[in-house]
């Protein structure tokens, strides 16, 4: 859930006092299944997530708080500012069913809570330690943040466009990457480390005009695992590297209309990337040493936004996503791919038709490849009276019609599936309200 926040230049912090600001995303809305059964929530997307489209996704609200301790007077004055996100989802059916006592049906989590100081010792130099959402652009409409999705704790330092940080990660009890066993024999992971990852960004512009320029951001990780070791020294997993290069270029077209590609590719224990996740998401299965030498990923990104009228705007992506673990098993490799397009017709100022197509694929190892075809209509009130693709909010009433391949179909490939049962079409009707401030 941590990748639903909307795309940065769309957000606007509301002042409460002069050292305080709100802003926040959320969405709440209704579903129905034809047969009755609850399926609100219940994506159709062939590996669960957003990817693929997200008229399905469920109830979700992440508001955000930033207290200035000092607010600078002028852009190169200093300043200090506390952030503070909460987020709060409904696992199961609607968020408004739930208390702190349906656990594990509502989710509350704190997804940033940091502190940054801007133009520390000299102008343009910042400093940052915490929680924090580490990460740039988003293809809103599949909910994806790509390329430098790295959210998580630890601290960095800026200066202009070019960028630090030093996060640590680490991982669930069934992740191998993170957890070893010790020679008990009694199956529990004892032997917990955690990942060091080390990053660096720099954004170059190409200026156009005022106010507008093309984008060049270059990108290189860096992922060190030490040895795990149980209390007694021994070692139960061996020490492992990865490591990953990624280029990002925007071309500001005028108007509101960009095109973006980017391609990122991850190695060794840095090759988290099916499904939407994390490069430090290690994928895949460890060779006959334990170690993750030779595994790899791929990601290619295109997303663009064309404002062909006043009458019309197009809003489309493509995404590729390969991995391949260490291992030489048949299963141990990956394959997603997925494009769509949402187009926005401006009946009215207040009055918007969308229309989104989408075509996903997804492949297991040497499995049969699983697809689905996706058509949304969606009438959608526009209070704000704007034409445009950014604004919110979005009073939406919706109708989803899946359309899956045999193979997705027998595999049970969405959540969709494995509730209602196997099923070359699926039908998804439902209400929503958007909004970002």
């Amino acid at each position: 859930m941590c990748l639903t926040a909307t795309p940065q230049h769309a957000r606007a912090e509301v002042p409460i006092s002069d050292r305080l600001s709100f802003e926040m995303y959320g969405r709440m809305g209704t579903a129905y299944a034809l047969d009755g059964r609850v399926i609100q929530g219940t994506r159709l997307n062939l590996r669960g997530g957003p990817i693929g489209g997200r008229f399905e996704e469920g109830d979700y609200l992440e508001p955000t708080l930033k207290f200035y301790i000092l607010k600078p007077g002028t852009e190169e004055s200093t300043g200090v500012r506390l952030v503070l996100t909460p987020a709060m989802f409904a696992r199961t059916s609607f968020l408004g069913f739930f208390t702190s006592n349906t656990f594990p049906n509502l989710g509350i989590e704190i997804f940033q809570a940091y502190a940054e100081a801007t133009n520390v010792l000299i102008p343009g130099l910042s400093f940052w330690g915490g929680q924090r959402f580490y990460r740039g652009e988003d293809v809103h409409i599949a909910d994806y943040y790509y390329f430098n999705q790295l959210n998580g704790q630890g601290g960095g330092v800026r200066y202009k466009e070019l960028d630090f940080a030093l996060l640590l990660q680490t991982g669930p009890r069934n992740s191998p990457p993170f957890y070893g066993y010790d020679e008990t024999g009694d199956e529990t992971p004892d032997a917990q480390r955690q990942r060091l990852v080390f990053v660096s960004q720099y954004v170059h512009r190409f200026p156009v005009e005022e106010k507008r320029a093309h984008r060049l951001h270059l990108l290189a990780e860096a992922h060190v695992l030490p040895s795990a070791k149980t209390r007694d020294g021994a070692e139960v997993l061996p020490a492992d590297l990865g490591w990953v290069l990624g280029v990002k270029g925007t071309l500001e077209l005028g108007k509101g209309t960009f095109n973006t590609l980017a391609v990122r590719y991850g190695w060794g224990i840095a090759n988290g990337t099916i499904g939407g996740s994390s490069t430090w998401a290690t994928f895949g299965l460890p060779d006959e040493d334990g170690r993750f030498r030779g595994a790899y990923a791929l990601e290619v990104v295109d997303h663009f936004v064309y404002n062909v009228s006043p009458l019309l705007s197009i809003n489309g992506y493509g995404i590729l996503q390969l991995a391949h673990g260490a291992s030489d098993a048949a299963t141990d490799k990956g394959f997603d791919y997925a494009v769509g397009a949402r187009t926005f017709l401006y009946l009215l100022d207040q009055f918007h038709l969308i229309n989104e197509v989408t075509y996903q694929t997804r492949r297991d190892g040497d499995g049969p490849t699983g697809s689905v075809v996706k058509l949304s209509i969606v009438p959608t009130l526009v209070p704000s009276g704007e034409r445009s693709v950014w604004t919110r909010p979005h009073f939406r009433l919706f109708y989803t019609l899946g359309i899956y391949n045999r193979a997705a179909r027998d595999a049970l490939m969405s959540p969709y599936l494995q509730a209602f049962g196997p099923d070359r079409i699926a039908h998804y009707v439902g209400a929503r309200v958007e909004w970002w401030f």
